[in-house]
C-alpha cells in the first residue's frame, strides 16, 4: 500500500457533505461525523460501490395502522379520544411523509462477497451519487478505467503467480479499515479496533441489529462496517479470483493500449 492508504493525521472537514460529514480521499471513503474519529476504508477492499433506494414499506405500513387508529378514534365516545386523533393524526402523516423521502432518497451499498453494508447519505442522492461514483473505480468488479488501478492490478496477479496472494492480501488488510489512528483487524477470533476487541459473532450479533460497536472514549463504529474486514480476510484466505482478475487486466490493456510486458 502507499501512502495514500495512510489515515490522515488531518481531515479537511470542509471537503466532506455537510450533513453526513462523508466524503473521498485518494482510494478512501472517509466518514467523520461530529464528535466521532475519522473513519476510513480503503475501496480497493471492496467488490462494488452501488446506489440503493430506502424501502418506504416502513413507515407506509405505520402510516397505514395510524390512518386506522384515527377513524377508530373518532367513532369512539371514550374520553381523549380527540387528543388520540391528533396524535395518530401527526403521527400518519410523519410516516406517510418519511415513506415519500424514502422513495427519492439513495444511500450507499459497500459490497464484499455476499456481505453488503448500507450507508445512509443524508445529504440527499446526488451527493450519494458523487460519492459512489468517485470510489466506484477502484473497487474489484469495475472495468479498470485508470493507471493506478491498473497497476494494483498487475501487482495482485504477481503475487498471485509467485504464491504470495494470501499474504500480499493480508498486508493490504492492514491499511483497510480505521478508526482515528487505530487499525481495525482480525486477531484470532476477534476483531480488535485499538485496544478494544470483540469477538466476531458478537460483531455478527451488532451488524443484524444494525447496530454499532462501542469503542473507547465514545467512539463508535458500523459492526456491519467491522464485518468487511472479516470478510476481506475470509477472502484472502480463500485467494484472489483469478480469471476475473486477468479479464480486467486484458480489458484495460486492449482498451488503452498497453501491452502486458509494457
Amino acid at each position: 500500500m502507499d501512502a495514500a492508504s495512510l489515515p490522515p493525521v488531518n481531515i479537511d472537514r470542509t471537503r466532506l457533505l455537510p450533513r453526513s460529514g462523508i466524503g473521498v480521499e485518494a482510494t478512501s471513503l472517509v466518514i467523520a461525523p461530529p464528535g466521532n474519529p475519522v473513519i476510513r476504508l480503503d475501496a480497493r477492499l471492496l467488490d462494488r460501490v452501488e446506489l440503493i433506494g430506502r424501502s418506504p414499506t416502513a413507515p407506509l405500513i405505520t402510516s397505514g395502522i395510524a390512518t386506522a387508529g384515527v377513524a377508530a378514534a373518532a367513532l369512539s365516545w371514550i374520553p381523549g379520544h380527540i387528543v388520540a386523533c391528533v396524535g395518530l393524526a401527526y403521527l400518519a402523516h410523519e410516516r406517510f411523509s418519511e415513506a415519500r423521502r424514502r422513495t427519492k432518497s439513495k444511500d450507499l451499498l459497500l459490497a464484499l462477497g455476499d456481505l453488503e453494508v448500507a450507508l445512509h447519505v443524508a445529504d440527499g442522492p446526488e451527493a450519494a451519487k458523487s460519492i459512489a461514483d468517485q470510489l466506484a473505480p477502484y473497487t474489484r468488479d469495475a472495468p479498470i478505467t485508470r493507471p493506478e488501478v491498473y497497476e494494483d492490478a498487475k501487482r495482485r496477479m504477481r503475487a498471485q503467480a509467485e504464491g504470495k496472494g494470501e499474504a500480499s492480501a493480508r498486508r493490504e488488510l492492514e491499511h483497510g479499515l480505521f478508526v482515528g489512528a487505530d487499525v481495525v483487524h482480525l486477531k484470532g477470533d476477534y476483531l480488535q479496533v485499538g485496544i478494544v476487541s470483540f469477538r466476531i459473532s458478537e460483531v455478527r450479533e451488532y451488524a443484524l441489529r444494525g447496530a454499532n460497536l462501542p469503542l473507547t472514549g465514545g467512539r463508535l463504529l458500523q459492526a456491519a462496517m467491522g464485518l468487511l474486514v472479516v470478510a476481506a480476510d475470509e477472502r484472502a484466505a480463500q485467494g484472489e479470483d483469478v480469471d476475473v482478475l486477468a479479464k480486467r487486466i486484458a480489458e484495460y490493456e486492449s482498451w488503452s493500449g498497453h501491452t502486458a510486458g509494457r
